[in-house]
């Protein structure tokens, strides 16, 4: 029991460092990836819709990819799922504190049944061979991932021509110009921030399972509370530059978000190995839906396309009952 506290001490500074490497990485990787973009002029809405949205998911998406790679499947499922349902219940409950958030019509509507639809298909994917056979294991298999991946391909495609047509479809418009680096500069960044994604990952990833294999603590949840919060912190670092100016920061973005941790991360994850899932996470998709239901009703109820304040709180009441339930299942 000494030898395993002793060792913990290592494992957590460690564990800290590849969090903080992966979050750095991304950090880099983002703010690289927005100067190019201006330079080029891409407008300020597919920014947020494709580099930013994608950028604030890379330290789940590596140590998701090095968990699918080395076969610690409720990791990968953990991490992904508890990355959805975090992002609906507590990023919008937080940037929820500093002001009201805003959405349009369409992600209210159109962006929450695109969730509700790819989470039941992510359901029905892992769960098909339960309904074939009771004694076969449950996978999600290459050809589900290229399925996941198709859609997702799908919806993006979706995404562009509907900004492109329309930009306050998924995001106000921003008329000010932003500044950027010089290019030599965001390749830097990238670079950089490549090299410590790469790091962190591997950090992470080996010291959440050395902790499960000395504390007997279930790769669940660790994927669903300690990877999917540490994944989110550089989230947390665009909500709060960007908390002045809501126009950067909304629903949709997170809901982007959801969509690629579901289809893409998934997809890709599956069609690196097959994944063999854990029917205990099916409680954690039915959980997934709900919270989305709420959030329709947060939307629609009271003040329309409106998340005040005391929405968020309510919110947050949930994300803090979520993390009980994590803690005592």
């Amino acid at each position: 029991m000494l030898l395993k506290n002793i060792t913990l001490l290592l494992n957590i500074p460690l564990l800290i460092l590849g969090f903080f490497l992966l979050n750095r990485g991304s950090g880099m990787l983002v703010d690289g990836s927005v100067s190019i973009a201006r330079r080029f002029k891409m407008p300020e809405t597919m920014i947020g819709f494709t580099v930013i949205a994608f950028g604030t998911s890379l330290p789940k998406f590596f140590t998701v990819l090095l968990a699918a790679y080395n076969g610690f499947f409720d990791l990968v499922f953990g991490a992904i799922i508890g990355s959805c349902i975090f992002n609906i219940l507590g990023m919008l409950s937080i940037a929820g504190f500093f002001r009201p958030i805003k959405a349009n019509r369409n992600t209210a509507t159109l962006g929450i049944a695109w969730l509700l639809i790819c989470a039941f298909l992510v359901f029905n994917l892992a769960n098909n061979s339960m309904f074939i056979s009771t004694q076969q294991s449950l996978i999600l298999s290459r050809n589900d991932g290229y399925i996941l991946l198709l859609i997702f391909v799908l919806f993006m495609i979706y995404g562009y021509y509907n900004t492109k047509r329309n930009q306050q479809i998924w995001f106000d418009d921003v008329t000010e110009i932003e500044p950027h680096y010089a290019v030599w500069f965001s390749i830097i960044l990238l670079a950089v921030g490549i090299l410590s994604l790469i790091a962190g990952g591997v950090l992470v990833v080996n010291n959440l399972i050395d902790i499960s294999r000395k504390f007997e603590m279930s790769q669940r949840f660790l994927g669903q509370f300690i990877l999917s919060v540490g994944g989110s912190i550089v989230m947390l670092y665009w909500l709060m530059i960007t908390k002045s100016n809501p126009s950067k920061f909304e629903v949709s973005n997170l809901l982007g978000q959801n969509m690629l941790n579901l289809l893409a991360m998934l997809g890709i994850s599956a069609i690196i190995q097959p994944l063999t899932f854990n029917k205990a996470f099916n409680t954690d998709i039915f959980i997934l839906m709900a919270v989305t239901v709420v959030l329709f009703s947060m939307l629609w109820l009271g003040k329309k396309l409106t998340l005040t304040i005391a929405k968020c709180r309510f919110l947050f009441a949930f994300l803090l009952l979520y993390i009980l339930y994590l803690f005592i299942r």
